[in-house]
């Protein structure tokens, strides 16, 4: 599933503080904010979250994954949102415990007719505007699992293979998004969050050269620029719909 974002810079004053008046951000944190254009889950990384702490939202920096520990010590990093809403899921414990992973866009894959490996795709907001990911957390440890839920048109035709197939991350707008980490969010408001499904006109994606592996790109761009597999020399491809 979605083990794969891109980072760019955005704790700056042209970052966040533009889209949350008053949000607090550690200096260290600012100074140490660079782009990063993939991080993928499965390498144990930090990542930056939103949290709100007495109704005063805050920058912190978290691990990806929660670890149960009841079954396993193998980390879980996506929470399905319907789980969220089960009473008697082990997700459902964590259901106060909410924050959002800052990234720019994710990545994800397509088994497309004609080649051997899966198609990587990297997917974003239109607009460049910073994906807000809601997502639940682990007090004991701070650690976090994005939340997702089945797939909209774009992550369907994207998305299309392996045992998670047809399912995305719970994207929302930004205004939207920090409902998420409102301090007084109700029941009926959270269930509605869990049920959002982002349309797909507010997307904008390509294709890539590879999300994980050792190739070396051979047209030497970062790994969330956009590459034609079906003419590497052309222009870029026309969208689904």
């Amino acid at each position: 599933m979605c083990v794969d974002i891109g980072y760019s810079p955005m704790l700056g004053p042209d970052g966040l503080p533009r889209y949350i008046p008053g949000i607090k951000i550690n200096r260290d944190l600012v100074e140490a904010d660079r782009d990063r254009p993939h991080i993928g889950a499965h390498s144990n990384p930090r990542c930056l979250v939103l949290v709100n702490n007495n109704n005063e939202i805050g920058v912190r920096s978290f691990g990806w994954g929660i670890i149960p520990g009841f079954k396993t010590s193998t980390p879980l990093y996506n929470a399905r949102s319907e789980k969220l809403m089960d009473g008697g899921s082990f997700w459902y414990t964590h259901k106060n415990n909410r924050c959002l992973l800052l990234a720019d866009g994710v990545y994800e894959h397509q088994r497309r007719g004609g080649f051997n490996k899966k198609i990587p795709y990297y997917i974003k907001l239109k607009g460049g505007a910073p994906l807000l990911i809601p997502a639940i957390f682990s007090k004991d440890d701070f650690r976090f699992s994005i939340i997702t839920r089945t797939a909209n048109n774009v992550f369907r035709e994207i998305h299309n293979s392996g045992p998670n197939h047809h399912r995305m991350p719970l994207l929302c707008p930004i205004d939207k998004a920090l409902q998420w980490i409102r301090f007084d969010l109700e029941e009926k408001e959270r269930v509605a969050l869990l049920s959002y499904l982002l349309p797909d006109e507010s997307l904008d994606y390509h294709t890539v050269f590879s999300i994980r592996g050792n190739l070396v790109r051979p047209d030497g761009l970062r790994e969330n620029e956009f590459f034609n597999w079906d003419r590497p020399n052309g222009v870029e491809q026309a969208s689904f719909f």
